[in-house]
């Protein structure tokens, strides 16, 4: 799912409201496409046939947390995806979130043209009324073919949390660059409306080619480094196609 409009709540308020969208939830595949870390989502999907499994750890200042992501794309345009995380606040029982998303290809990006996607997805408190869903608008450049991508999006997020209901836009770009063989960087922005943007920096080395991933990101509010500081570690595990 890239993973990436969640929000981690705490007592029922948000725990980190400026991380309107985290860690990207949409999922794609290893070699030259986004997903983990990035928190910006990409035009890409993860083969078709195939299925994806993104599991990482977080820490932030005052909370870790581990997430489990499956994904698979039975029909080869529609990408489905469905996980969740348990989260721990260092001063607070800990809970449960579910997300999911549902990410559909208008246009796979090539070395020379765009690609273009539309995802649905929202997550949901376990045991808790706090909830959201989005809508974001995805798009891919090729800067220097498969080498260097500028990823962008623009959506919505509806929000129910302890202090009622709210829509904000949201918005995400990312440079997505190979820096040596099966690794590859990414500095991007993000954020929602009416709340200071995120940073985010990210690494992402292929194990096995096409198969299994190592990543991780550093990133935090703007001029908010010791508020909002989130450290991750992952991995991301593809499997051959076999739906089809």
């Amino acid at each position: 799912m890239n993973k990436t409009f969640t929000t981690a709540f705490h007592d029922g308020k948000p725990f980190f409201r400026t991380l309107a969208y985290l860690l990207a939830v949409g999922v794609t595949s290893l070699p030259v496409q986004a997903g983990r870390p990035l928190a910006t989502d990409d035009a890409a999907l993860v083969d078709a046939g195939a299925c994806q499994l993104e599991t990482w750890i977080e820490r932030g200042r005052d909370s870790r947390a581990t997430w489990l992501n499956p994904g698979c794309n039975p029909f080869g345009r529609t990408e489905f995806a469905f996980g969740g995380a348990r989260v721990r606040p260092d001063d607070a029982p800990g809970y449960t979130l579910r997300a999911w998303q549902i990410k559909q290809m208008l246009r796979e990006h090539g070395a020379a043209h765009a690609g273009f996607a539309l995802a649905l997805g929202g997550q949901r408190q376990h045991q808790g009324d706090a909830r959201e869903v989005f809508l974001n608008g995805i798009a891919t450049f090729p800067l220097a073919g498969e080498a260097r991508l500028l990823h962008v999006n623009l959506g919505g997020l509806r929000a129910r949390d302890a202090d009622g209901r709210h829509v904000r836009a949201t918005w995400g770009l990312a440079y997505d660059a190979e820096v040596m063989s099966a690794t590859r960087a990414s500095l991007e922005i993000f954020g929602t409306s009416g709340e200071r943007a995120h940073w985010q920096f990210g690494l992402r080395h292929e194990l096995v080619p096409g198969h299994v991933q190592l990543d991780a990101s550093v990133g935090g509010a703007i001029g908010r480094w010791s508020e909002t500081r989130l450290v991750t570690v992952g991995l991301v595990f593809v499997s051959p196609a076999f739906l089809r």
